[in-house]
C-alpha cells in the first residue's frame, strides 16, 4: 500500500507491506528498504521482491521514495531531510503498527545501499543489522558495531569491484574496493583481520568475518562476473548499462536469514 507522510513541510511517499501474520499485539520487525539512484519504490520492490519475500517471514517492509530519485549523502547523524524521513517514518510506523524497534533493519542497492549505511551508524537510530548490494563504503562516524551483509559482482560498471578501478558512478575516480571496504566494517566490529573464505555456489565466493564484537559479523559475496543488479532477482536490466546478472544466489532469501539470526545490538 502506498503510504504519505509530513517531513518538515514536504509529503514525502513510501509502500508499506504489511505481514499477513500481523497481530497488533506482537512485536513486529521492520526493514527498511532503499531504492538506487534514478529508481522508486515501486520498482525496487519488484526489482528485490523483499516486501513479498519479508512479509511471508512475518516483516513490516517500507520502502520510500527520494526525492528526484536521489538520496543524500552526508555524515550519520546529519539532519538532512532523508535522515528526518527514515526518523518520522519509524515514529509513524512505531505508532500505528506494533513495530518490534529493537529489531529494525535496513537494505538497499547503490545509492540506497551506501544510503543504507548511513541509516544503520545514526546514532540516534537502533538498526540491528544492515545488507548492502552493489556499494558498501563506510561513512563515519559510525558507532559500531553494525552487522553487515554484502554482496557485490566483479563485473560491476558502475560501481567497481577492485580497488583502483573506475566506473561510471564517480567517472575516473578510483576506488576503494568491496573486499577492502568489507574489512573497514571488519574493523569497526572487532571482528578478526582475516576472513574465512568458501564457495557456497558455482560463481560465489563468500568470505566471513568473524569473532566480532557483541555478536556482530561481516559478510561478503562476490559474484565472479555479476554486474551492478541485486542477485537473483526475477527483473532483467540492461546488460549494456549494469551488467551480467546472477541467478546462483538470492540476495533477498539470504538478507532475510541474516537479519533473522542477528538480534538486538546495544548501543
Amino acid at each position: 500500500m502506498v503510504q504519505s507522510l509530513d517531513v518538515a513541510g514536504t509529503t514525502r511517499a513510501y509502500r508499506l507491506a504489511v505481514p499477513a501474520s500481523y497481530r497488533a499485539n506482537r512485536p513486529t520487525p521492520l526493514i527498511l528498504l532503499f531504492h538506487g539512484s534514478g529508481s522508486n519504490a515501486v520498482q525496487q520492490s519488484a526489482y528485490s521482491e523483499l516486501p513479498k519475500e519479508a512479509g511471508s517471514a512475518g516483516y513490516l517492509v517500507a520502502t520510500p521514495d527520494a526525492l528526484g530519485g536521489n538520496w543524500d549523502l552526508a555524515a550519520p547523524g546529519t539532519q538532512t531531510g532523508d535522515q528526518r524521513l527514515v526518523a518520522a517514518l519509524e515514529a509513524d510506523l512505531g505508532a500505528r503498527y506494533c513495530v518490534d524497534r529493537s529489531r529494525i533493519y535496513a537494505a538497499g542497492i547503490s545509492l540506497g545501499s551506501e544510503f543504507s549505511t548511513i541509516v544503520a551508524c545514526d546514532p540516534a537510530d537502533h538498526i540491528a543489522a544492515v545488507s548492502l548490494v552493489a556499494a558498501e563504503y563506510l561513512l563515519r562516524p559510525c558507532p559500531g558495531p553494525v552487522p553487515v551483509l554484502a554482496f557485490h559482482g566483479t563485473a560491476d560498471p558502475i560501481v567497481p569491484y577492485a580497488t583502483g578501478a573506475t566506473g561510471r558512478s564517480v567517472p575516473g575516480v578510483p576506488v576503494v574496493g568491496a573486499v577492502q571496504n568489507l574489512q573497514a566494517w571488519a574493523r569497526l566490529d572487532g571482528c578478526r583481520p582475516a576472513p574465512e573464505v568458501d564457495a557456497p555456489a558455482s560463481g560465489i565466493i563468500r568470505r566471513i568475518w568473524a569473532g566480532c564484537q557483541a555478536g556482530s559479523s561481516v559478510v561478503l559475496y562476490t559474484v565472479d562476473g555479476g554486474g551492478h543488479t541485486w542477485p537473483g532477482s526475477p527483473v532483467v536490466l540492461s546488460t549494456a548499462v549494469f551488467g551480467p546478472t546472477t541467478e546462483a544466489i538470492s540476495a533477498t532469501h539470504l538478507m532475510l536469514g541474516f537479519f533473522g539470526t542477528h538480534p538486538p545490538r546495544g548501543r
